[in-house]
């Protein structure tokens, strides 16, 4: 599949990344996991994150608990149990996947790690009587139309207590260009190759974000840009 000599900029992408087809083989997989970590702490992801945990934590907390809905190879999972030890505190993380090859990936690169869980559940089918104090999701959303993304807002809304967090990126014409340009250079991988900017052209911009959380009849949400090329939005849970 061959993208356009000229994307499109001002709407997103249809187009489905590979990452996204079902039977994948296990290693391949394993290998696109691995690489995508070292991208995302690379180019910021996890502490995009991290930093709005410490917005929605209350000083004083010594616990807390989260979902991570679509964690993958569980590298943001294990940042976060990571950076909650080191201030003290004790962090639990329920990583859900649709990918059953991915969540054995998290499994298996996770072993002896407390503090974490991976399970293939779907977000939508999640009892709404378990709660978490964070229900987070990193590079999700541009994998969804917009309305599906509308209903996870409004699930992920439902089970929080604190709030929730979003970490996608930013539809940039140097964004898709710059990731394009280092994914040729630097990775054999056919998945990130080909998916890594097209991720660019199915992600948001600031408007959309907002459009979206208005659909799902959430809070007015805390939407910054992140390095490089990110949105972190908070939603506060309403008292």
């Amino acid at each position: 599949m061959s993208f356009p000599s000229s994307p499109d900029f001002e709407t997103r992408s249809e187009t489905r990344e590979l990452i996204d087809a079902p039977g994948l083989d296990p290693a391949e997989l394993a290998e696109t996991l691995a690489e995508l970590a070292c991208i995302n702490a690379f180019l910021g992801g996890h502490s995009a994150t991290l930093g709005a945990l410490a917005r929605l934590i209350p000083p004083g907390r010594r616990e807390f608990d989260v979902l991570d809905v679509g964690s993958g190879g569980g590298d943001m999972a294990r940042r976060i149990v990571a950076w909650a030890r080191r201030r003290g505190m004790t962090a639990r993380v329920h990583g859900i996947d649709l990918s059953p090859e991915a969540v054995a990936c998290a499994r298996r690169s996770s072993l002896g790690l407390p503090g974490l869980e991976f399970t293939v559940q779907d977000l939508f089918d999640l009892p709404t009587t378990r709660k978490y104090d964070i229900v987070h999701a990193a590079l999700v959303l541009h994998h969804l139309p917009d309305d599906a993304a509308v209903k996870a807002f409004a699930k992920m809304y439902e089970l929080c207590r604190l709030g929730m967090v979003i970490n996608d990126l930013h539809r940039h014409p140097v964004a898709y260009y710059s990731i394009k340009w280092l994914t040729t250079l630097l990775s054999k991988n056919r998945l990130i190759r080909h998916d890594a900017s097209l991720s660019v052209l199915r992600a948001f911009r600031r408007s959309e974000l907002e459009d979206l959380s208005r659909l799902a009849s959430l809070p007015a949400p805390e939407i910054s840009w992140r390095w490089a090329f990110r949105w972190r939005m908070i939603v506060h849970k309403a008292a």
